[in-house]
């Protein structure tokens, strides 16, 4: 062997041994004073500290579910019991967040006009409700016409949305989907019967969106397209995880509609300082039933960050392979690894590169 060759073997052992002492300082010194302790109580089972108010809220799961009483609480089967979740570090932070409503509101999934009508022959117009048909919706308007800037806003917020969802919904070449805008909250709950803390609600199967004028509803129409528009990539039977689906539709909500929740600095700056779930517990809850409004948005904020890291991770289809292999029902250990590779084989793994990524944006590229 020449001394040319010898050169290079030394030259790439180098640079391997240099890159597994960067994994190993990041992955745990950076890691090693994080206090962590179990809790005696599972916070997602405690009642709502008060009942929700009548404006902005954290819209839900994209899956319809039958709605339970409650202040919009989601049901569905869980995963695993959750008495035994972790913390890193309790959230007393963010305390003073004010009380708002956080539970999502879902549609009964019973039959519903839009449901049974084909792209060619749409639901008539409710009373008092113009229609307009553009190339992705059928948009009902309150009044005597759909305005321009409706229809143009939301055909914008669609091919924006469609950068990071094209992929899971291919179907939206064909299909449309109806979107009700209400002029007043008055309008809204006498044409879909719900309480006054609702601030919009969504039927997947149906693919129908309901809101009315609010600060809060370009936001909501961007949450809850994202669900029409991501959680139809899984089947029925095994629907998209809960933290996969609010995460990414916190995520276009903020990032493609413009409109960041106002609690969400604050909890993302309190999981910078370690506070939040582990990982592994923040997978496995499947319900967000009785959560107190403090948790379910660390809950939110986390989901969120966690998937904001996985799209920003790898450019390309990367977590398009993931969210494939999710939905082949692979764990989400082996999903991860296909689609990102060493060292993310464990949720252990993908949780200190995460909260490395948090402070410094060196592995994302996240700008701090």
């Amino acid at each position: 062997m020449d001394i040319l060759a010898k050169l290079r073997i030394i030259f790439w052992g180098l640079v391997i041994a240099l890159w597994g002492l960067f994994m190993y300082q990041y992955m745990n010194k950076d890691m090693s004073g994080l206090r962590q302790f179990r809790i005696k109580d599972n916070p997602f089972t405690g009642k709502p500290s008060k009942p929700p108010a009548a404006k902005r809220y954290i819209p839900g799961p994209g899956t319809e579910v039958p709605q339970p009483a409650g202040a919009g609480a989601i049901i569905k089967p869980a995963k695993a019991p959750l008495s035994s979740m972790s913390l890193i570090k309790p959230w007393s932070a963010i305390k003073d967040i004010p009380s708002e409503p956080v539970m999502p509101e879902r549609s009964s999934g019973g039959k519903t006009a839009a449901a049974a009508s084909t792209d060619e022959s749409y639901p008539a117009a409710p009373q008092g409700f113009a229609m307009k048909v553009t190339r992705n919706f059928v948009i009902y308007e309150e009044g005597t016409e759909v305005s321009a800037e409706l229809s143009d806003t939301v055909e914008a917020l669609h091919g924006s949305m469609m950068l990071d969802l094209v992929s899971f919904s291919p179907w939206t070449r064909d299909k449309k989907v109806f979107i009700f805008f209400s002029n007043s909250q008055d309008t809204y709950r006498r044409l879909t019967g719900r309480p006054a803390w609702s601030g919009g609600t969504a039927s997947s199967s149906g693919r129908e969106i309901y809101l009315y004028k609010s600060d809060e509803a370009f936001g909501i129409l961007a949450h809850e397209l994202t669900h029409i528009y991501f959680d139809g990539f899984f089947p029925a039977s095994h629907p998209s995880p809960l933290w996969l689906s609010e995460g990414l539709a916190t995520y276009i909500q903020s990032e493609r509609g413009y409109s960041t929740p106002d609690w969400l600095a604050q909890n993302l700056k309190a999981l910078e300082g370690g506070s939040g779930f582990k990982l592994n517990d923040l997978v496995r809850i499947d319900s967000l039933e009785g959560a107190d409004e403090d948790s379910v948005r660390l809950w939110y904020a986390e989901s969120y960050s966690v998937v904001r890291f996985l799209l920003k991770l790898k450019q390309g289809e990367s977590f398009y392979i993931f969210c494939k292999g999710l939905r082949e029902n692979k764990p989400t250990p082996q999903a991860l690894y296909q689609a990102y590779g060493m060292p993310y084989n464990k949720l252990s793994s993908l949780e200190y590169a995460w909260r490395y990524d948090l402070k410094t944006g060196k592995i994302s590229g996240v700008n701090k």
